[in-house]
């Protein structure tokens, strides 16, 4: 007994009457088995069922075959797909699916599943949503019987992969999680939540700053907006735009589709455009608070910290053992990579909040700590930095011409007149150590080597400032180290090396390099500059005062509290650390910031971090692997003879068409501004931007779901309304 194709023209009461009876009559005719062919769009095929269950029917065909039409725009003619219209192709499947699953738990009937058919997985679907068989006739149709062994062929692999002995095993699995609105009433009772995955890029970040966020704004050409979202988590975007080591690009989704976003290149855009535009996205703030904060150092932890106590209401005072602001970032990154009016610019910026600096103070020697406390200081951030170079350890290193890496690169920047020879030898391979080489090209040296004890893969120093000093003339020997330096006459004649190789990696995990005996030589040098590390020093600031030390030579903080041994006294930044990068100084001092908030506030400090919530990149990939593959937007340079002899700028920083460009690379792959899918489609207007990401109003939300339906990282779930 066939349903007519067109039946859902004469859906309703009668057409149902007319299906029952004629049913009726067949089953009293025969003695077969007979098997009723049923459409969805019948008005109700469950209760349908129901009916040809109870007059003996053995079976029903649950089919899916529109009578629809489609036409050719530019032939203006009707098109008949394959010789008919409305074939069950495979758009064809939803309805059948939904009645089946409803009918297979409740009537104890033979269903056969038919339309949209076109691969093993819609075979699967039909038996998991409790079909008997399934039909493929317009499979067959459409492809030929060869499709039928593709079928079964993929039928066969699902079960071995699921270790279904027979399909019984899951026929009608689904069903009990399939519920209709007559079953159950979600609204009201459940709320969105949004259970947030950055992006690769953010959970890379020292600062926890969302890249997508803020590219994804000037991929639509919102510049202020995207400057202000950077300052939220940042305060000196200019600086991390010139010389941050950007962990964040090596963990870029898109790096898996061509080559990673250059979100360095546009955090300096944006704050190049602060400067050249005049606007600040900086607002002032109140400082209502009463407890009066120290800040000891200027450089990125200490400015950092600074920044985010006063964006919480609190009194700074910055106390700076030099004559100008800044630390490292004025006294020992060049200006060819960083220069000094930038610094000036970022520093005022954040000093116009209200700030209050005192420079050529030491503490420890103009000033204690205990001082301080007596001054009315209720907390103390220790942010001094490490500014002691290591030695190298070899025998002559105390003649004339061997420098300090650091006194050499501070002097430049001083400005003071600094001699060096015409064969310049390096030790080192950290940041310190690149900008010494490629300083000394500048200062006209025709010679300059740089000594390292490891591979290229292995140095600290950033790939494109190593790229850079070699295009600029620098000699880099790998796995080479001093071992004297030859001053016959009280001056560097040469320095003395060994060639070394990599040994297998030991307890800490690196690999200690061990010297190749019989391989000395020797490199004719008349200037030896040592670069190897520094330490921070302590001498002045402990010597009066309890701070304990670790063997390392650094300040010994609590690892949640960020407190040292002394009540109110905490410490961040290289001089708990070691060396690192200025953004991973700024997120110290940004984390500093938080945790003598919750001090003065008397609350709980040991709160214990959650791991961030990360995107897999790989399942991204998936999303996007039909993305179009586009080059990164290269960087553009100074001349190569402008960049020997002199200390300009070397990196142009991109324009407003290069920026846009670039930025319309971003996959948006993170919950954040970017994506943004939940609130497009929230036809309750539940869910607002807060910060870089969104937030569900319970209030407001309805509790439909299909915000979860749209998310692509399954970033949202329904929960008891509260």
């Amino acid at each position: 007994v066939s349903c007519p194709h067109s039946s859902i023209t004469f859906t309703g009461k009668e057409v149902e009457k007319e299906i029952l009876t004629a049913a009726q009559h067949v089953r009293e005719a025969v003695s077969i088995p007979v098997i009723a062919k049923l459409s969805p769009q019948l008005t109700s095929p469950l209760s349908m069922v129901h009916a040809l269950k109870d007059i003996g029917i053995n079976g029903v065909t649950i089919f899916n075959r529109i009578t629809g039409l489609d036409i050719d725009i530019e032939a203006e003619q009707p098109i008949m797909h394959r010789g008919y219209a409305g074939h069950g192709g495979p758009w064809a499947i939803m309805y059948p699916l939904r009645w089946i699953s409803a009918i297979a738990p409740q009537v104890n009937i033979d269903i056969s599943a038919s339309g949209g058919v076109s691969s093993a997985d819609d075979v699967i679907k039909y038996l998991l949503a409790g079909a008997t068989t399934v039909q493929v006739c317009t499979a067959v149709y459409m492809n030929g019987y060869e499709i039928v062994q593709e079928l079964v062929k993929g039928l066969t692999q699902f079960m071995e992969r699921k270790g279904y002995q027979c399909i019984d095993d899951f026929r009608g699995k689904v069903c009990s999680r399939i519920l209709g609105t007559t079953e159950i009433e979600r609204r009201h009772v459940v709320v969105a939540q949004i259970n947030k995955k950055i992006a690769p890029c953010k959970a890379a970040c020292p600062i926890d700053q969302s890249a997508q966020a803020y590219v994804s704004l000037i991929a639509e050409g919102r510049f202020e907006e995207a400057l202000k979202l950077v300052k939220q988590e940042n305060p000196l975007p200019a600086i991390c735009g010139r010389v941050c080591h950007h962990p964040c690009e090596a963990e870029c989704t898109r790096g898996l589709i061509d080559q990673p976003l250059s979100i360095a290149a546009l955090k300096r855009f944006l704050a190049d455009y602060e400067m050249r535009m005049g606007v600040s996205p900086i607002q002032s703030v109140k400082l209502d608070k009463e407890d009066k904060i120290a800040v000891v150092g200027s450089g990125p932890a200490g400015l950092s910290a600074a920044y985010f106590l006063t964006q919480r209401g609190y009194p700074v005072t910055i106390f700076e053992a030099a004559s100008m602001l800044g630390g490292m970032l004025k006294m020992s990154i060049p200006a060819y990579r960083l220069p000094k009016d930038i610094v000036d610019k970022e520093i005022d910026s954040i000093l116009n909040l209200g700030i209050e600096v005192k420079k050529g103070v030491r503490i420890g020697q103009d000033l204690s700590l205990d001082a301080l406390r007596k001054d009315g200081f209720k907390a103390i951030f220790l942010a001094i930095g490490a500014h002691k170079s290591q030695k190298l350890g070899v025998p002559g290193e105390d003649a004339e011409g061997v420098l300090d890496g650091l006194e050499f690169l501070r002097s430049i920047n001083l400005g003071q007149d600094v001699k060096i020879g015409q064969r310049v030898a390096v030790i080192g391979g950290g940041d310190t150590a690149i900008d010494s080489v490629r300083s000394a090209i500048r200062l006209g040296a025709k010679e300059v080597y740089l000594v390292y004890r490891r591979t290229k893969d292995e140095m600290p120093a950033r790939a494109e400032e190593v790229r850079e000093a070699e295009e600029e003339g620098v000699r880099i020997l790998y796995l080479v180290a001093p071992v004297e330096i030859s001053a016959p006459n009280g001056k560097v004649e040469s320095i003395r090396c060994v060639n070394l190789y990599l040994a297998q990696p030991d307890g800490s995990r690196r690999r200690k390099p061990v010297v190749v005996e019989g391989t000395e030589f020797s490199l004719k040098v008349d200037t030896v500059i040592s670069a190897i590390g520094q330490v921070p020093d302590l001498a002045e600031l402990v010597k009066d005062s309890d701070l304990k030390i670790t063997g390392k030579g650094l300040l010994h903080v609590d690892a949640d509290t960020l407190m040292t041994n002394i009540e109110g006294v905490f410490a961040g930044g290289d001089v708990v650390t070691g060396p690192a990068t200025v953004v991973e100084a700024i997120g110290a001092g940004k984390r500093v910031a938080e945790k003598i908030d919750l001090y003065l506030q008397g609350k709980e400090m040991k709160i214990p971090e959650e791991s961030p919530l990360v995107v897999d990149k790989k399942e991204v990939w998936r999303r996007f692997n039909d993305v179009q593959e586009l080059d990164r937007q290269g960087l553009r340079f100074i001349p190569l003879s402008e960049r020997r002899t002199s200390f300009k700028e070397v990196t142009i920083g991109y324009t407003e068409d290069e920026a846009l460009r670039e930025a319309k690379r971003c996959l948006a792959c993170g919950c954040a501004i970017g994506c943004g899918i939940c609130k497009k489609v929230c036809i309750y207007f539940a869910i607002d931007q807060t910060g870089d990401g969104f937030q569900v109003d319970p209030e407001k939300c309805d509790g439909c779901g299909f915000c979860v339906e749209r998310c692509p990282n399954e970033c949202i779930s329904m929960i008891k309304r509260p």
